[in-house]
């Protein structure tokens, strides 16, 4: 489906609102990711519960554009609420730069948080700790990736050697499509521009909405750290949930089907309020994510 902008440009979306629909969730994918990395979270949402998700401009079917950046992103999130939620109750969910963008939206963008429950940050990038990066190893690892990736995609390489979703975890029609967003060249040219741009992102300081953090236990590098940084961003807002999934890592958060489920619920529950003292529990129910998904709740 796409989506017609007032400029005449398109917008990739996908739309499923229940007649029976309470609630809506607007889906932000992680950077360079397309929005079919929602799908099993997607088919785990509870009926009364609708989703938005898309893919940005540039990605997929959307219409590319030479200039971006966090302004113009703060703007489709608010057109595309403004087009498909119909006055229902909104939660803003977005997994790696996309936890971010939420967020950011919520807290910078005016009257955004106005008929938001709640916003859920899926192993959310720290822009603050990616500026830190600058020049790094790391860095300089991301840069050259993103290089040959786009000189794989334009040798028509990637279709046999997938960038994303190499398990091929999603339903077949899915994985296809997830084959043909990487075989693009265009996706790593965007992919390289907003990894840029991210550089340049304001921190967050407060959230004045009920938030949920949803980090993986398993996560390249150091872990310790990477939990931390997480917890940093649960103590952004004063009604908060952080919830630790064990054995996932930053990608089968979504695409290994029981982790996803487990952040559809996640999504899907009641709101944090604000509380005193410290709560730490273990997710009840017999699927292998929801054994080991720890949840502590902060005042």
């Amino acid at each position: 489906m796409l989506h017609e902008r007032p400029d005449g440009s398109r917008i990739e979306v996908a739309v499923d609102i229940p007649p029976q629909a309470q609630r809506i969730v607007l889906l932000n994918n992680g950077m360079g990711m397309p929005h079919e990395y929602w799908d099993w979270v997607c088919g785990a949402l509870p009926a009364d519960m609708g989703y938005v998700r898309f893919n940005p401009p540039g990605y997929g079917l959307s219409t590319p554009t030479t200039h971006y950046g966090l302004e113009r992103h703060f703007a489709l999130l608010q057109e595309l609420r403004e087009t498909y939620t119909v006055g229902l109750p909104l939660v803003l969910a977005g997994h790696s730069l996309g936890g971010y963008l939420v967020a950011a939206y919520a807290s910078f963008h005016p009257g955004a948080a106005e008929g938001v429950s709640a916003v859920v940050m899926v192993d959310a990038t720290d822009v603050a700790q990616l500026r830190s990066s600058r020049r790094s190893e790391g860095d300089r690892w991301f840069h050259q990736s993103m290089l040959m990736e786009r000189v794989y995609a334009l040798a028509g390489l990637s279709a046999f050697r997938p960038a994303l979703n190499k398990n091929q975890t999603y339903r077949p029609d899915t994985n296809r499509s997830f084959t043909a967003f990487g075989a693009e060249p265009r996706t790593w040219a965007m992919t390289h521009r907003d990894y840029r741009d991210a550089m340049t992102y304001p921190a967050l300081t407060a959230l004045d909405v009920p938030l949920s953090v949803v980090t993986a236990e398993n996560n390249q590098g150091d872990n310790a750290e990477h939990h931390a940084v997480q917890a940093k961003m649960a103590a952004l807002a004063k009604s908060s949930r952080h919830h630790i999934i064990d054995g996932a890592d930053h990608e089968s958060l979504l695409t290994v089907q029981a982790y996803a489920e487990t952040v559809a619920e996640v999504i899907a529950g009641e709101p944090p309020a604000e509380r005193t003292g410290s709560e730490r529990r273990q997710s009840a129910g017999d699927r292998p994510a929801a054994k080991t998904a720890a949840c502590a709740e902060r005042s």
